[in-house]
């Protein structure tokens, strides 16, 4: 008898909340590396034959997550099919670039028919698959093509406001792959029961989940809008007061969203602590242009300092899941990869850029997965 589980979504336990997450940050992932090597075809930079590399071979990824569940042949068929998902793009990009009008419109149609052949192969594999696998993906073209436009036309405005339409959609796909995955592993077990989350096993409700995938997210997202702003600064891509504000913005809705789960434990002048370090960003990127030694050395040691009031912050909040330092460490590692990001613009070597931005985002998924798991606790402990 087969038996067919859904995610209960009064009680996910912690693996199928890993399980969705990893799924949505994979499509995140790879959104980000897209976005980049468009960057690097419309504004040069960064190398794009290394961008299109890192997109390529992140688009394998999904195949790899793919492998222990279907087997390596049917994983390595649609990391295939995902890999011509790069190529047609790069066409895409080249054709329109060369202004070969026909060109375009012959690869936009083939990116939708791999969409077409994306649904039909995971649905061959997976009979949980959703009904709406084509439509997610067609909207996800959408987007990346809107963005590319956008990017092509110098509207940096539209581009920004296209790019959080797509993550925003990217949640969705995450979304429905990890369901299907979910319920194809479960579908063979008689023994549902077993399966399914006892009253002494800790869980959180959909609601929670999703509340705290936002919070995760942050440190992704802060990520790259500090990329941006060094865009800005560094290349003059688009309007710097705007993307300062939109910085800033990340944060507010970080700490919002933590008062959510810890209520008055968060302090009221966390969000401070931020905007402080923003500003010594802002104004390490001054002294830099300017060849101020003395300044970075000034901002160095506040970084320093910042770093050690939001690891002393944070861990105050939930003292019992997480320790000091290794927030200290974490927050280090960080404000370092930016400064020698930061230092890769002012050389205008951009392929070491990329290769930071790559270890920040590394970092920013290490550091939202000790970040989830200590939350989580908290959850399942005081609520």
């Amino acid at each position: 008898m087969i038996i067919k589980n859904s995610f209960n979504p009064q009680c996910i336990t912690y693996s199928q909340m890993n399980l969705i997450f990893n799924s949505r940050v994979y499509y995140w992932r790879l959104t980000a590396w897209t976005r980049a090597y468009l960057l690097s075809r419309y504004f040069g930079i960064g190398t794009a034959e290394d961008l299109f590399s890192r997109l390529y071979f992140e688009t394998l990824d999904l195949g790899n997550m793919l492998k222990i569940i279907h087997g390596r042949e049917d994983a390595e068929q649609y990391s295939q099919i995902l890999s011509r998902f790069a190529i047609t793009l790069r066409d895409i990009i080249t054709a329109q670039l060369d202004g070969n009008i026909e060109a375009v419109n012959r690869n936009v149609n083939r990116l939708y028919e791999i969409a077409a052949e994306r649904k039909a192969f995971i649905q061959a594999i997976n009979p949980y698959a959703s009904p709406e696998y084509e439509d997610i993906f067609e909207r996800y073209i959408q987007y990346i093509l809107e963005e590319a436009n956008a990017l092509a036309a110098g509207d940096y405005s539209r581009e920004i406001a296209v790019y959080d339409l797509l993550t925003v959609h990217v949640d969705r796909m995450g979304d429905v792959f990890a369901e299907a995955i979910y319920n194809y592993i479960t579908s063979g077990s008689e023994d549902s029961e077993r399966l399914l989350p006892k009253d002494d096993r800790q869980c959180i409700t959909y609601d929670q989940m999703n509340a705290l995938f936002d919070i995760r997210m942050f440190w992704f997202e802060f990520e790259m809008e500090i990329r941006n702003y060094m865009l800005s600064r560094y290349r003059g891509l688009g309007n710097t007061e705007e993307v300062y504000a939109r910085l800033r913005q990340i944060p507010v809705a970080y700490v919002s969203a933590l008062r959510q789960i810890f209520g008055d434990t968060v302090p009221e002048d966390y969000i401070e602590l931020f905007f402080t370090y923003i500003d010594l960003l802002d104004a390490f990127i001054t002294a830099q242009i300017e060849n101020n030694t003395e300044e970075i050395d000034r901002i160095t040691r506040l970084l320093y300092e910042n770093a050690d009031a939001r690891a002393a912050a944070i861990t105050a909040i939930n003292p019992a899941f997480w320790d000091e330092n290794e927030w200290k460490v974490r927050l280090y590692n960080n404000f370092r990869s930016t400064i020698e990001e930061s230092t890769s613009f002012l050389m205008g070597d951009y392929a070491r850029s990329i290769d930071i931005f790559s270890r920040l985002l590394d970092q920013a998924e290490n550091t939202s997965n000790y970040f989830a798991q200590g939350i989580f606790n908290y959850i399942g402990v005081y609520q």
